[in-house]
């Protein structure tokens, strides 16, 4: 399996605040698209995650979705065209292999940096974007839109917006509209802590997000109350840290020097406004216009979409005579299971997408 990497560029996205951009993307394609061009499933990275769904023999690194996508997997390159767009102010600008538009890019019309003028975006904007690269690519159908996290809020947003153009959607560990609990400690903490210090803020900002995104249950089975090597034991001295907080304050050091701050606080503007009813009346009618089969895969110890909000919004789609069906994950690493017990996905997504898993 190849992953040809490309570019995408409109210079005609019309945003949800009435501003018109030009927007460059990076996508790439797992597999090949048939001559009926039916075939294809367009995957939505996570918070934190680019277009980099999977590794082949040009690119080992593993991608976030490295257990689901290839011959014979859930998402199964043998039988799909997988597609796979960098969001808009994705946070991994300065990563070789990402291409995004956003505060850290440059204005064609000025040839500055956007900086503050870069507009608000949101979910919807992003599913608009990715429409006009499919459109580009000749797809005018998806058999499947599918990702976890604020990937499942794309996938969500593709089913409600191009009802006509998606027969399957998957949405893992998400919901169809930012939680409280998420839009206040991960996304407007995320914000506030940036816009005080943009880099120690965004130190904190991921220290916070990876915590909220554990459990007390993970956190304790992983490392336990033990103390962090090399550090005195935390009774002793000021300095002294516990496992799980070494383990949380490194993970955050690492991101931290990845990611640009100003595009992780617009992405975390743009988690936090996403809502499928919005400019739809209500809910009630959002959840009427979805026409394609819903698998949603909330986790058990998600704290942030917990499973309730699944089952409360397949509820409502099958109430409107829709499809939607929720299976839950059982796992102790809260919101992390998405990505870190991917594994565990293969069976129930290649079974929702009718078809075996070849092991």
């Amino acid at each position: 399996m190849t992953i040809p990497r490309h570019r995408f560029t409109t210079d005609r996205l019309r945003l949800e605040v009435g501003e018109t951009i030009s927007a460059t993307v990076s996508y790439e394609t797992y597999g090949r698209l048939n001559a009926q061009r039916d075939n294809a499933v367009l995957l939505c990275h996570p918070f934190l995650g680019t277009s980099h769904a999977a590794s082949s023999p040009s690119d080992s690194r593993p991608g976030w979705w490295e257990p689901l996508v290839g011959p014979g997997r859930a998402f199964d390159t043998d039988r799909y065209f997988i597609v796979a767009a960098d969001a808009l102010c994705n946070p991994n600008l300065h990563d070789p292999a990402v291409v995004t538009t956003g505060p850290g890019t440059c204005d064609p019309e000025t040839g500055q940096p956007y900086g503050s003028a870069f507009p608000q975006i949101t979910v919807r904007d992003n599913v608009r974007l990715q429409h006009q690269l499919l459109t580009e690519l000749g797809i005018e159908r998806l058999a499947c839109v599918a990702g976890p996290s604020t990937g499942g809020f794309h996938a969500l947003e593709w089913a409600v917006t191009f009802p006509d153009q998606v027969e399957q959607v998957v949405a893992v560990a998400s919901g169809h509209q930012a939680t409280p609990l998420f839009s206040l400690a991960v996304c407007q903490g995320a914000i506030d802590a940036i816009a005080s210090s943009p880099r120690d803020g965004l130190r904190h900002a991921l220290r916070l997000y990876l915590a909220l995104s554990s459990s007390n249950d993970w956190l304790d089975a992983v490392w336990g109350r033990r103390t962090a090597t090399d550090s005195p034991h935390p009774w002793a001295a000021p300095d002294g840290r516990y496992a799980f907080q070494a383990e949380v304050e490194a993970e955050a050091e690492r991101l931290a020097r990845l990611l640009d701050p100003a595009h992780l606080s617009w992405t975390a503007r743009m988690a936090l406004l996403h809502n499928v009813a919005y400019g739809n009346r209500d809910l009630d009618v959002a959840a009427q216009k979805i026409s394609a089969e819903v698998l949603l895969i909330p986790v058990s110890s998600d704290i942030l979409f917990p499973p309730a909000v699944s089952r409360e919004f397949a509820d409502l789609i099958r109430a409107y005579g829709g499809r939607a069906e929720v299976l839950t994950l059982d796992s102790l690493a809260g919101h992390r299971a998405a990505l870190l017990e991917a594994h565990c996905l293969a069976e129930p997504i290649a079974a929702f997408l009718g078809h075996p898993v070849r092991h």
